[in-house]
């Protein structure tokens, strides 16, 4: 009984342990899943906290962008500041008509627009600063003879412009500091663009007895731009409203005008009306007018004075000659007034151009002017230009100065009529009136977006012209008191726009 009992102990305790060792070893292993389960956990944990601080960390790195024609920019993550470079560049190989001695070369190559531009922003571009230097060539300096053969590397730019409409969408941007920029004359109707179209230069009268860029030494401007009309119940927008208080086509480079301020102004009115109709026919339409003001104090040898004469040269970048001048000093003192309507209407690849300028001065003789203050004198034109993509990778008719290999053709009219009737001195003694015509053929080939290379073929005709300028640019018969005449000009040009 004894040895059956040890047995019968023993056999249960065998049984009993092999019952027992597999679930030791069963929670063992549960142990170690559960063990790496939760190493699992925390390493994923710590993942998710590596690629958030990686997110964070990228999201507070600067943005880099790049866009045609409006540079490079290097912005915070937060917007407090940015830094926007970018480049103009014109290099224009000249074809004129005339004797090379007085500056009517053939084949020199000048830098008509050489311009590096910085913009500093700080507080989301609340306040921008822009610096532009310009680094024109031969064809802007000073002058002999009628012609500019010097060199000009001067200062383009040295503005501040405060965002007013990031406060409110009805508050102003306003524009100060040295060379800013004011909008004056009907600015697309007159051109076009100089970095997009084909038109060579604005229309001689604009250029020559108004604000021409609008560019002043100093001043205030404000500009209200891009602003939705439909609040109002008008499908459009104004594109912009700007009026200035600086010294337009005086004091360049911050130079003082010896003037005080209230003495020149200027103001542009330009609006979309149907803008955000989605029909073709009328959602291109645009309608502008622009006005100088500028008050001639009569003569003074220290005045910088951009309204002093009436004088209209031509394009000729290398040797500009003067068609018309009632010389230096000769407006009287008042006001000289310049007012310029224009029109312009973009359908598809087209777009038609038309724009008129007239002049209108007080001219009260004084003591010391020049001998024509106090005569009428009477200037307006009238422009009317058309421009037309006809083939791009698209197919034809089609095309945009953003869209690489577009060819845009283009053509423009411009009649310009001055006079002063008991002018004395200079030219006068031939002739008081003077009828300029202008024919302008361009195309241009965009071989990337903003980059294009262009030729102009310019056609002038002159109902009479000074005896210096029939020699210099090589008319027949020259040397006949009064005679007119007309002569070509052509410019082959790379445009880069960076």
């Amino acid at each position: 009984m004894r040895i059956g009992s040890k047995l019968a102990t023993l056999a249960s305790t065998l049984a009993l342990s092999l019952i027992i060792a597999p679930t030791a070893r069963s929670q063992g292993i549960d142990d170690k899943i559960k063990s790496l389960e939760q190493e699992l956990t925390q390493l994923k944990e710590q993942q998710i906290d590596m690629k958030k601080e990686a997110t964070a960390a990228a999201a507070a790195m600067p943005t880099f962008s790049y866009r045609p024609g409006n540079g490079v920019m290097i912005e915070a993550a937060d917007k407090s500041w940015s830094l926007r470079a970018s480049l103009e560049a014109h290099y224009r190989m000249l074809f004129e008509s005339g004797d090379s001695d007085v500056g009517r070369t053939n084949g020199e190559i000048m830098g008509r627009r050489v311009r590096p531009y910085f913009y500093y922003c700080v507080n989301n571009c609340f306040i921008e600063s822009e610096i532009g230097i310009d680094l024109d060539g031969f064809g802007t300096g000073n002058a002999k003879n009628s012609t500019n053969t010097g060199g000009n590397s001067i200062l383009q730019r040295a503005a501040v412009h405060f965002h007013f409409e990031k406060l409110n969408p009805w508050l102003p941007t306003l524009d100060t500091g040295m060379d800013i920029s004011t909008t004056g004359a009907a600015a697309i109707s007159r051109q076009g663009s100089s970095d997009i179209g084909v038109q060579r230069e604005y229309d001689l009268m604009t250029r020559n007895v108004s604000m021409n860029t609008g560019r002043a030494g100093q001043g205030i401007n404000l500009r209200w731009d891009d602003r939705s009309l439909s609040g109002i119940g008008i499908p459009g927008r104004i594109s912009r409203f700007s009026m200035a208080m600086a010294s337009i086509s005086e004091g360049d480079d911050g130079l003082s005008s010896f003037k005080d301020a209230g003495q020149n102004f200027d103001g542009y009115f330009g609006i979309n009306p149907f803008s955000q109709l989605k029909n073709k026919w009328l959602s291109g339409l645009l309608l502008e007018f622009g006005a100088w003001f500028c008050n001639n104090k009569g003569y003074d040898g220290n005045t910088d004075n951009g309204c002093d004469r009436v004088r209209v040269q031509d394009h000729g970048d290398a040797g500009k000659q003067t068609l018309f001048d009632t010389g230096a000093d000769s407006v009287g003192k008042g006001w000289y007034k310049t007012y310029s309507p224009g029109i312009a209407w973009t359908v598809g690849p087209y777009r038609l151009r038309a724009m008129g300028m007239w002049l209108d001065a007080d001219d009260k003789a004084t003591g010391g002017a020049g001998a024509n203050a106090g005569i009428n004198k009477k200037a307006h034109n009238f422009l009317i230009g058309h421009d037309l993509f006809i083939w791009s990778p698209k197919g034809f008719l089609t095309g945009s100065a953003t869209t690489a290999g577009s060819i845009l053709l283009g053509y423009s009219f411009e009649r310009n009529d001055l006079s002063c009737d008991n002018c004395t001195g200079g030219h006068f003694g031939d002739f008081h009136r003077n009828r300029i015509i202008l024919n302008q053929w361009g195309i241009a080939y965009f071989f990337a977006p903003r980059m294009s290379v262009l030729a102009n073929v310019l056609w002038y005709d002159a109902s009479n012209l000074p005896v210096a300028a029939q020699r210099n640019l090589g008319i027949r018969g020259t040397g006949v008191p009064g005679r007119g005449g007309d002569w070509v000009d052509g410019s082959l040009t790379l445009r880069v726009n960076f």
